[in-house]
This record gives C-alpha cells, sequence and structure tokens, in this order.
C-alpha cells in the first residue's frame, strides 16, 4: 500500500531540462502538459516532496517557467553535467534529481525514495529492475557523490552509470516501487512525439475522471 507522499524541507529538488531530443523534434521541456510545459509539470510534482525546487538548464530557455535555473559547469557533457551542476548548487545533504520527460513519477514514489535515502547512510538511492537497470534520472544523491561525478567528468567519463561502482548505491528493487506502478509506465520517458500524445491523453482522462 503507498500513503500520502510528506513534504521534506529539507531536501532540494531539481528537474534535468537537457538533452537534444532529437527523436521528439523540439525541445521537449517546453512541450506544453497540462496547464504549464513539461518541465514546470515535473517540478511542480518535486515541489510536493521538496522544500525547494530548481531546473537544470540554460537561463535563457528556461527562465521564464517560474522556478530558479542552474546551467552546467562542464558543458555538453550530457546527464551526468546536470546532476554536478544540481549537487554544487544545493545547500542540502540530499537531493532529488529527475528527468524533465517522466510525467508518470508520483509524490508519493518520490517520498519513498527520499524517505529511504533520510533513514540510510547511502551516497545515492536508485531504483533498479530486470528490465531497465539502474534509473539514474529519477534518483536521491548525496553531496558526497560530488568528488566521484566531478572525476569522472574531468576524465571526459559521461555515462551515469559508470559512476555507481565508486558510490555506496542503495538500489531501490522493483518489489519496492511495484505498488507505485500499476499501468507498468512509472519510468516511462517521452522519447518521441506519440509518447508525449499518449501521455496528455492519459492526463486529459484523468482530469475528466477527477472532474466526474
Amino acid at each position: 500500500m503507498t500513503g500520502p507522499a510528506r513534504f521534506h524541507s529539507s531536501v532540494h529538488g531539481f528537474v534535468l531540462t537537457g538533452g537534444r531530443s532529437s527523436r521528439m523534434g523540439r525541445d521537449k521541456a517546453l512541450l506544453p502538459f497540462g496547464d504549464r510545459s513539461l518541465a514546470a509539470w515535473m517540478a511542480k510534482v518535486v515541489q510536493k516532496v521538496c522544500g525547494e525546487v530548481s531546473l537544470v538548464g540554460s537561463r535563457a530557455k528556461y527562465s521564464g517557467l517560474g522556478f530558479p535555473v542552474v546551467e552546467d559547469i562542464f558543458t555538453d557533457s550530457g546527464p551526468l553535467a546536470g546532476i554536478h551542476a544540481a549537487l554544487v548548487h544545493s545547500d542540502t545533504p540530499f537531493s532529488l534529481i529527475v528527468g524533465c520527460d517522466m510525467p508518470n513519477l508520483s509524490p508519493d514514489f518520490l517520498d519513498r525514495l527520499l524517505e529511504i535515502a533520510l533513514e540510510g547512510d547511502s551516497d545515492a538511492v536508485v531504483p533498479e529492475s530486470e528490465a531497465f537497470g539502474y534509473e539514474p534520472l529519477c534518483a536521491v544523491y548525496s553531496r558526497n557523490c560530488l568528488p566521484r561525478i566531478e572525476e569522472a567528468l574531468r576524465n571526459e567519463e559521461r555515462k551515469v552509470s559508470s559512476i555507481f561502482p565508486r558510490l555506496r548505491v542503495r538500489p531501490v528493487m522493483c518489489r519496492e516501487w511495484q505498488a507505485y506502478d500499476p499501468l507498468g509506465k512509472l519510468f516511462q520517458n517521452l522519447n518521441t512525439l506519440e509518447d508525449y500524445e499518449q501521455a496528455r491523453t492519459k492526463l486529459l482522462r484523468e482530469k475528466r475522471t477527477s472532474a466526474d
């Protein structure tokens, strides 16, 4: 059973807006979703469980979305650079970091990740399954990760998974998150226009159901 999400004022949340969106054909972070952009939608989800929320990306592109924006220090270095920028700017021991294109993430699931992180002593809390492997863009990272991440970036290692052998990782196994994933789409990324339209249709359907 899942319970209502709790608010963790001691955790800074970040939404990564980066990525080339090559398969989408346009900047997915700025796509309309509900009554706002997709990035702002995800920031609002994170805001339900975190005391402060920032976007990670270009200030020129995203400063008008209503949230603070922090920029990569290692430019053109992929999502690992986004995680690095988030941790550099974070003023809390732990940071929740999610991608901007995962609209099926729920506040109660994010709350569970934070609960595991705050009660344990790991460097990172990362969902994992046999089908997906690690989901590094839906995870909680401590500031202890920063030296290892910076070392990897300076060595031009850009895969997020490359840092996990150097960290104390607490994997969150399928049996721990299944209850939050009734439709089997918890970690779905919106990579194509078809993915995006399906997610928008699902959102509209949910809104109609709640209105009834």
